[in-house]
């Protein structure tokens, strides 16, 4: 038993297991999860494809500059005591301080940077100054392509430098969530896989749970593995650092099934703690039976569709009320 696993934990993983090899002796792949092998220059491995409802998150970009410009302290060497300070002098935005003799050059600067609307320049700046967490870091939404915002998860055999066995990526669409994920069915396809994965993610926005820590520097781990070129450097909003802000006197820990069972009440049946994915795996290809591969699956896309609802709720609650109380 892996020594961060509850014993509670262990014990209903392994009757999670033993369930679904019995539910699926003798059923093939095909016929237990439905999908279809895709190929590339790397090999083959196996596309899942699904979708379910999903509200999409939007911030308009005249609401997104409003806040951006209304942040004095974005600009170096303005903190709260001076922000007040300026505000009570009837500075009220950066650009208002253009013309200020001491702030002008700076508020130009930040004027133009945001006018210019690239997100990953936007974003640096705002981590300068401010955390992760602000919500200010989401209002940079409006200023990447939404439509291709891809949510990402993946299921590994263990910690760095072991394989990565499915990758999940999913976007929303008029208020439905696509869910797309890439399994490699034995060890050998996860180089195919990896390529799927990062051909469906390209340069647009990434929306994660931990992913800047874990699942991005994992994903460029591996393709250094493999001599792949390139590597994910996109827009990346992680909302572990907004959750744990926005749930922290309303939930006893981070973990996304516990938001996920505080904001709609839900309980997951026959979930797999993730370190139990290894052994889940190796039961499936020891037996050469599906069954322990069908709750990964199952876990995998349900933390998308979680993440993705979180995402617009968290938008549409932090941002309206950011806009407003300022």
């Amino acid at each position: 038993m892996p020594s961060w696993l509850y014993d509670d934990d262990f014990e209903r993983g392994l009757e999670v297991k033993k369930k679904y090899l019995d539910l699926y002796s003798g059923v093939s792949l095909e016929q237990a999860i439905p999908g279809k092998p895709v190929s590339n220059e790397f090999g083959e491995c196996y596309a899942i494809s699904s979708k379910s409802e999903c509200r999409q998150a939007h911030i308009r970009g005249d609401d997104a500059r409003q806040a951006l410009l209304s942040q004095l302290r974005l600009l170096h060497g303005i903190g709260p005591e001076k922000e007040a300070k300026l505000k009570a002098e009837g500075h009220e935005t950066i650009e208002d301080l253009i013309s200020h003799p001491r702030w002008g050059k700076k508020a130009l600067e930040f004027v133009e940077l945001v006018d210019a609307g690239d997100p990953a320049s936007i974003q640096q700046e705002i981590w300068k100054w401010l955390p992760k967490s602000h919500p200010l870091n989401l209002y940079v939404t409006a200023y990447t392509d939404m439509e291709r915002l891809t949510v990402i998860d993946i299921e590994t055999l263990g910690l760095f430098s072991r394989p990565i066995i499915l990758f999940g990526a999913a976007y929303v669409r008029d208020n439905q969530i696509h869910t797309v994920q890439y399994l490699a069915r034995s060890v050998e396809e996860e180089a195919a896989a990896i390529e799927e994965f990062c051909a469906k993610v390209s340069d647009g926005p990434i929306l994660s749970y931990n992913g800047r820590s874990f699942d991005v520097p994992y994903v460029n781990q591996r393709r250094w593995f493999y001599d792949m070129p390139g590597e994910l450097e996109n827009v990346h909003f992680d909302m572990l650092h907004f959750s744990r802000r926005v749930f922290k006197d309303k939930v006893p820990d981070a973990r996304l099934v516990t938001i996920e069972k505080h904001l709609y009440g839900k309980d997951r049946q026959d979930d797999v703690p993730g370190a139990m994915v290894p052994e889940f795996y190796e039961a499936y290809l020891n037996k050469n039976n599906p069954g322990p591969l069908v709750p990964i699956v199952e876990h995998n896309k349900q933390d998308m569709i979680t993440l993705a609802n979180i995402f617009t709720r968290i938008c549409d609650e932090e941002c309206n009320c950011y806009h407003v109380c300022r």
